[in-house]
């Protein structure tokens, strides 16, 4: 009697949990394939988009702008010719809070820009509710990715002119030495880290797509490196 009775108990208990699951399952997919159908139909046709947006719908951008669900149906323009391209959603992330759904994804884009294969990715996050008849979107953020660019070969003369030891504070001490055509960063007794040439007088390192490394004079002649990230510079001064 007893094993009837838990028997039973799981029946009920574990039945409704299998059933929460499938619909979650059920709805993160169709949520995917809503995101995947708008994002095929970027640039050029704003209809479906127009659907799905809540009347009070706002964007973030790539650039930090933000848009109205007016501004940004109205931005919708065809590829122009010689133009072309396509969007892959892939590595989703789906959060359920009730009727509520957040959705992180990367949108995997490839354009084919006057014979020029280009290629990048979003970062998107974009949060829904769901109505009795279909899924709506509140709101969307989306910001591109860094990618690293490809490096040049520079001169080894070139090179030279940015060695020596640059100093940000008394405490702060950079060393730029050259070995096998290539730049090297040393602060303070750390490991020293390879500087890859973007263009002559602009370095990366790998791993970190966002910042730079420029090579300048000041008005006296003196080697400036400035470190540069979104614009603001750290400024280290060559020691004479």
């Amino acid at each position: 009697m007893k094993r009837i009775f838990f028997s039973a108990f799981l029946f009920f208990v574990v039945l409704p949990f299998c059933n929460a699951q499938s619909d979650s399952a059920a709805q993160a997919a169709k949520l995917m394939q809503l995101e995947q159908l708008l994002n095929d139909d970027l640039p050029g046709d704003s209809s479906l988009w127009s659907k799905y947006l809540d009347r009070q719908w706002y964007i973030v951008d790539e650039d930090g702008n933000g848009l109205t669900r007016k501004d940004f149906l109205q931005s919708f323009r065809p590829f122009p010719k010689n133009v072309s391209g396509y969007i892959k959603i892939t590595n989703p992330v789906i959060t359920f809070h009730g009727d509520i759904a957040v959705v992180h994804y990367v949108a995997d884009e490839h354009e084919n820009y006057y014979g020029n294969q280009l290629h990048t990715t979003y970062g998107t996050i974009d949060t829904w509710y769901k109505t009795d008849t279909s899924w709506i979107m509140l709101g969307m953020q989306s910001f591109e990715i860094p990618a690293l660019p490809p490096a040049i070969k520079v001169a080894d003369q070139t090179l030279k002119m940015y060695t020596g030891t640059y100093r940000l504070s008394d405490s702060n001490v950079s060393v730029i030495t050259l070995k096998n055509d290539t730049l090297f960063l040393q602060k303070n007794q750390r490991s020293p880290t390879a500087l890859l040439p973007e263009t002559m007088n602009v370095f990366f390192r790998y791993g970190d797509a966002r910042g730079r490394k420029f090579f300048v004079k000041d008005d006296s002649g003196q080697m400036l490196m400035l470190e540069r990230r979104n614009g603001q510079d750290v400024i280290w001064k060559r020691i004479k």
